[in-house]
């Protein structure tokens, strides 16, 4: 056998080793058969090849080929198993993809329901899909961070606000609050010490007025029950009748008011209707001439005959209209 070929021998059983050592620690048997079923996922965050696939803890497979349905949008897992493991073929039997730890790993556990009836190799076993931790604290804590950081700029605004009350330099500072409420304390002080003998005698007269009040405490008595009688002889004396009355009264009022002003009744019309206060400004201006006429002609009013005849009274009109009037 020529070098060549030991060498190549040599090669091929070293890379088959090396294959078989990679499978080996990563926990394939190449040597093994299985079945394989499938599960159906939305999403399968951190699960990859060759990852695993238990059940009550125990390894019974491995995740194969993954591939992404263009139709449905989600993605289907093959499930390499032992083929001596029986899987109830049952709604309860669930494929459950979880998270390993906090990083984010996925496997797969087979929770077993209860049936005589077992999938077959090929088939598909219902799923379902558990958050990480990571995601669950996320969700919860994704608000509290917002609502920090919306509150982070009043914040910081309130906390420059009571650095510069503090500050020596603002005028409106506590400092100089502090300030003029002393010198406003030494003001009091010294009005108090200026007006004590005022204020003693002020304090007097209201300790005598008090003991007035209390000496003529019986007197108060019969004044306020004196009120009290005044006061039930006002209710008794049926002012509720009155006030109806003058409701009614009132009510009436505008009635004719209303009536007044809608030109109904004489006192209406003449109010409302132009032809009718023409008709009277006219009737009255009519009688006005009528009584100047009677003052300046009372002859062809009053029966005249029996002193002069008809010619004298002519002779009268004649006279009256040679004169102008």
């Amino acid at each position: 056998m020529t070098n060549q070929a030991r060498v190549g021998i040599f090669t091929t059983i070293t890379i088959i080793i090396l294959v078989i050592g990679f499978y080996f620690l990563k926990g394939i048997n190449l040597f093994e058969r299985s079945n394989s079923y499938y599960a159906v996922y939305d999403r399968v965050d951190g699960l990859y090849k060759s990852n695993i696939v238990e059940i009550d803890g125990f390894r019974v497979g491995m995740v194969g080929d993954m591939q992404r349905d263009p139709v449905s949008r989600k993605i289907v897992v093959r499930l390499d198993l032992d083929k001596d493991l029986q899987i109830p073929k049952s709604d309860s039997t669930i494929a459950k993809l979880f998270s390993t730890d906090l990083f984010g790993t996925k496997k797969i556990a087979l929770i077993l329901g209860r049936s005589n009836e077992l999938f077959k190799d090929g088939d598909t076993i219902h799923t379902s899909f558990k958050k990480d931790l990571t995601e669950s604290v996320g969700a919860q804590i994704d608000p509290i961070i917002t609502d920090v950081k919306n509150m982070i700029p009043t914040l910081d605004s309130t906390l420059s606000g009571i650095n510069w009350l503090f500050d020596r330099r603002n005028p409106k500072g506590i400092n100089a609050t502090i300030g003029t409420l002393k010198d406003a304390i030494d003001n009091v002080n010294m009005l108090v010490d200026a007006n004590e003998a005022t204020l003693q005698l002020t304090i007097k007269n209201i300790q005598s007025i008090t003991a007035n009040i209390e000496k003529n405490n019986a007197e108060l008595s019969k004044i306020i029950k004196n009120f009290g009688n005044i006061s039930d002889s006002l209710q008794q004396a049926n002012l509720k009748q009155t006030v109806t009355n003058l409701n009614q009264t009132v009510t009436q009022l505008n009635g004719v008011i209303a009536d007044i002003n809608q030109g109904k009744g004489t006192l209406g019309k003449v109010i409302k209707e132009d032809g009718l206060y023409s008709n009277i400004d006219s009737t009255v201006a009519s009688l006005q001439t009528l009584i100047k006429d009677v003052k300046a002609r009372p002859y062809r009013y009053i029966n005249i005959n029996v002193f002069g005849g008809k010619k004298k009274e002519e002779r009268i009109e004649k006279k009256y209209n040679e004169s102008g009037k």
